[in-house]
């Protein structure tokens, strides 16, 4: 097809969503779709982000995506077809059409043969349109050390239309940073902008390697001024958005793995700050950028197709109400490629209302797969406020164990026994000492000190202390919960320690899998205290369970995290650890199963 029998057809399929847009449309479903060219529908958007026309009526607007396959169809030699940051438009926020790559290739001078152009981040100042975009890996011109391919930084391109064609800059907005000797580099991730009430505007980048940074940004948009100040804790955050509402700056970060296939648990996280600078608090008052890392979940998922949510964007329609696009797993259709890993993100968009000074995405109910009403496409009077989920079903005791005297219950038995090192009961609670074990995938060492689970709904809540200092571990040192059918299928939900950060990490690992598929993933729940609580909730509905973690630091006050599925059966077992490295003090206090209520 020609470039014209293209710009034809995208200009009908364009009318075509403003006839639609103008019959006013009730709903939606996610996941949106993109179309290309060609009519058929893209497969993926990672990291989007979204720009209003300033010149167009009605109004257009433009969504970018990181570079990445978009089709199964789309292939190139014998391997797939990267599109360089593809760029979508659309009149009704719901039907996307495709307009062009924003990069025929990789920018000479700027990107190495192989690098990745991530995160694009498009904005409207001095006159013109600015894309800030993330360059994996830097011609040798623009890095401190020549031949590297981790020397990731933040580029911009100009242009006088959303649309393109754009003109990158010659120079990078914030060069590679060192980590360390040789090829370490900080990673320079995932730009995002924004401008306050003085006019000054401030650049937020980085990711889990080094964790994310603010500075502020020159009047003409090329480059970073003074220091960077870091927001968010490294190994724990990536893909800053900033907005204003009201009195607070809120920062939304996403956090573990974006692409681990049917297995990823990225989820989206909140904290606000009086200052564009920081420090981002979360609802308890911790920070996002402490060794006991803070941050409201905001967008888990909820056991619905929908695994793996984040790299979001935020705006306004023009009635008025606030909204959210972001990518997502298919747990069912994963991947466009296993062999290659290349995980599939179709783009997804979910309501925000604002409840107490927070932001609450979907009703609190994660990801949306049923239909939803529309953004508006011109002022109105907003929707009503929908009614928000309750945080916690009532529960009924069945059995408490506050490990009290010198002897285990005897509903308690011993899974590698030899593996446990020292422990002890008596006052106060169960002792124990993690050791140089694990439960992952081929490592199935640990200790379990398990016992049978009842039929039906469950909830199962234990309070523990973890003793190692803030800036530990090497390894990966935890202590919590697991509920197993047997080593390799299990969820586990743990206090972990590993390199400086504290965090409430929410695993599964299933097995037997299909060949190059992941066997475990995780995604991560409330912020740890001196002593921690958590909570599994158990709900054994038809084929599968449901089973959603949650957190407190003072068993009142609790946080909800991510729900994963599995089919653990009725002979699931209920268990202890302390594992990951030795050498550390836990202490279990009271352990409490209920029934939990509907």
């Amino acid at each position: 097809m020609s470039r014209s029998s293209r710009s034809c057809l995208a200009a009908a399929l364009l009318a075509t969503a403003a006839a639609n847009a103008s019959a006013k449309e009730p709903s939606y479903t996610n996941p949106l779709p993109l179309r290309l060219a060609d009519g058929s529908l893209a497969e993926s958007c990672a990291d989007p982000s979204m720009l209003r026309d300033r010149t167009t009526t009605p109004t257009v607007w433009y969504m970018y995506c990181t570079m990445d396959p978009v089709s199964y169809r789309e292939r190139e030699g014998k391997g797939w077809k990267f599109r360089m940051m593809p760029v979508y438009r659309s009149v009704d926020l719901v039907n996307w059409y495709f307009v062009r790559d924003a990069f025929d290739k990789r920018p000479a001078g700027l990107a190495g043969p192989k690098a990745g152009l991530w995160a694009p981040e498009p904005v409207y100042q001095n006159g013109s349109y600015y894309l800030y975009f993330t360059v994996t890996d830097v011609a040798d011109a623009h890095s401190p050390e020549k031949g590297c391919e981790a020397d990731s930084a933040i580029a911009v391109a100009t242009s006088a239309s959303p649309s393109g064609p754009w003109t990158p800059a010659r120079d990078l907005v914030v060069a590679p940073r060192r980590a360390g000797p040789g090829c370490n580099f900080q990673w320079t991730f995932d730009p995002d902008l924004i401008e306050d009430g003085q006019g000054d505007r401030f650049l937020y980048y980085g990711s889990y390697g080094g964790g994310i940074y603010v500075q502020r940004l020159s009047r003409d948009g090329l480059k970073v001024e003074g220091d960077a100040v870091r927001i968010a804790a490294a190994n724990r955050y990536e893909g800053a958005e900033v907005v204003r509402h009201g009195d607070y700056w809120y920062l939304f970060a996403s956090s573990t793995d974006c692409c681990r296939g049917p297995l990823t648990g990225y989820a989206l996280y909140v904290g606000r700050a009086r200052s564009p600078e920081g420090p981002f608090l979360d609802r308890q008052g911790n920070d996002m950028a402490a060794s006991r890392v803070g941050g409201t979940p905001v967008l888990q998922q909820n056991g619905n197709r929908w695994i793996g949510a984040g790299h979001n964007t935020v705006f306004q329609d023009p009635a008025g109400q606030w909204w959210t696009f972001y990518h997502a797993v298919d747990r069912d259709k994963g991947y466009f490629s296993v062999a290659d890993k290349l995980t599939r993100r179709p783009l997804l968009l979910d309501r925000i209302d604002w409840v107490e000074g927070w932001p609450v995405v979907n009703r609190d109910q994660g990801p949306s797969d049923t239909p939803q009403p529309r953004p508006a496409i011109k002022p109105g009077p907003l929707q009503a406020a929908p009614a928000i989920a309750n945080k916690a079903p009532a529960a009924t005791p069945i059995w408490t164990d506050r490990f009290e005297g010198d002897r285990l219950d005897p509903r308690w038995a011993w899974i590698r026994p030899q593996a446990a090192g020292s422990w002890a009961g008596g006052q106060p609670g169960l002792r124990m000492a993690t050791q140089q074990t694990d439960l992952h995938e081929d490592t199935d060492s640990a200790a379990v000190l398990a016992t049978p689970l009842p039929p039906g709904d469950l909830r199962i809540e234990a309070r523990l202390r973890l003793d190692a200092p803030l800036d530990c571990c090497a390894s990966p040192v935890q202590a919590g919960l697991v509920i197993m059918r047997d080593d390799d299928n299990y969820l586990k939900l743990v206090e972990l320690a590993h390199n400086g950060l504290r965090q409430v990490e929410f695993g599964k690992e299933l097995a037997p899998v299909g060949k190059g598929y992941p066997r475990y993933g995780n995604t991560v729940v409330g912020t740890p205290g001196e002593w921690t609580w958590l909570r599994i909730d158990i709900r054994r509905d038809g084929k599968e369970e449901r089973y959603t973690a949650w957190s407190s630091q003072d068993g009142k006050d609790w946080v909800r995290g991510g729900t994963w599925t599995h089919t653990l059966g009725g002979a699931a077992k209920l268990g202890l650890v302390a594992m990951g490295g030795a050498g550390h003090a836990v202490t279990f206090s009271q352990l409490g199963l209920m029934r939990l209520g509907r």
